[in-house]
């Protein structure tokens, strides 16, 4: 006998509508200098949410109730979004997470204060126009498209800059800021070193001492259940949209299985390796993740990662399509089983 969970992941996110984007404005955060920051926070933090390993979730007020929390079946999705995007460029979970934190808490909607040159930062990632345009990103409001371009953006900085804590600052201020500060040029504005404190735990200059011979020093582990905390704490429509999906049950009568085994950071690194090796075979498809209880071995759980499909047909034009390219594949009825949460 077993259980199947399937959860929805980039169908709910690729769907969210334009209209959403009624733009939400925030506080201006203090000058950052001649150059303007290749993707400035929305707004100055509310203060560094708590370290992971102490991170629970927020008491239930009116304004923040403990009911709008995500759900387990939203929180698998997000978490999928994320861990693929961080994995595929080999950064940690937790720096990646919180880094997205600071510069949104998480929403995919929000539009950051005007610079000097007239521009503002735009979607989950705050992506600067002409930034996005550099790196290839059509909407920086889809985050399903910002999140996998800020994880590629933050992986070439760490390797400009020897380290995360740099790349970070980097994000923030700008790479000539970082540049110009590192060769004595200048100051870092206040605001980006509070920025990289609150997601390092370390300020620019112990980063700067570090150096390329430094390591991170940032934990690689960060459950779900923390990332949950930290967004059940500002529930957003970007959650409403998937706890929507996720209930409706959208996932495709056949599916294309990319990766699969007992454990789930194997099988999401597995999956994140295929989707940048495939990535424009695999352009607009929804990937998701299925969590199989296997009674017979207890407890365990059997994760899958799949591409859905409508018919048979598609399913196994696409699974050719990558054998032939040299991919692994499988094609399989999706269960129509009832959805819940893990």
């Amino acid at each position: 006998m077993r259980c199947i969970v399937p959860v929805l992941l980039l169908a709910a996110l690729a769907a969210w509508p334009a209209a959403v984007a009624a733009a939400t404005e925030a506080p201006a955060p203090p000058s950052a200098g001649p150059e303007p920051p290749a993707a400035p926070p929305a707004g100055p933090p509310a203060g560094p949410p708590p370290p992971p390993a102490a991170a629970a979730p927020a008491a239930a007020t009116p304004e923040s109730p403990a009911a709008a929390a995500p759900s387990g079946g939203a929180m698998d999705s997000i978490c999928l979004i994320l861990e693929s995007a961080a994995a595929a460029n080999g950064l940690p979970l937790s720096f990646f997470a919180r880094l997205i934190w600071q510069e949104s808490r998480f929403r995919p909607h929000v539009v950051g204060p005007m610079t000097r040159r007239g521009h503002r930062a735009q979607g989950i990632a705050q992506f600067m126009p002409y930034t996005a345009e550099e790196r290839g990103l059509l909407d920086p409001f889809d985050p399903v498209a910002a999140l996998p371009k800020s994880a590629e953006f933050l992986a070439e900085l760490r390797e400009s800059f020897g380290n995360l804590g740099l790349a970070a600052a980097a994000y923030n201020a700008g790479p000539r800021r970082v540049r110009d500060w590192l060769a004595g040029k200048g100051t870092l504005p206040g605001e980006t070193q509070r920025y990289v404190r609150a997601i390092t735990g370390l300020s620019p200059d112990d980063w700067a001492a570090a150096g390329r011979s430094g390591k991170d020093g940032i934990a690689e582990k960060t459950s779900c259940a923390t990332l949950a905390a930290l967004l059940g704490s500002e529930p957003t429509m970007f959650l409403g949209e998937l706890e929507r999906r996720v209930r409706e049950g959208a996932a495709k009568p056949w599916g294309v299985q990319l990766s699969a085994g007992f454990s789930r950071a194997k099988v999401l690194a597995a999956y994140a390796r295929i989707e940048r090796r495939f990535r424009d075979e695999l352009d607009g498809r929804d990937p998701m993740i299925i969590r199989t209880l296997l009674r017979s071995r207890g407890s365990s759980a059997f994760y899958q990662v799949r591409v859905g499909a409508e018919t048979r047909v598609a399913a196994s034009g696409l699974c050719a399509t990558l054998s032939k390219k040299g991919g692994a594949c499988m094609v399989l009825r999706n269960s129509r089983g009832v959805t819940e949460t893990p």
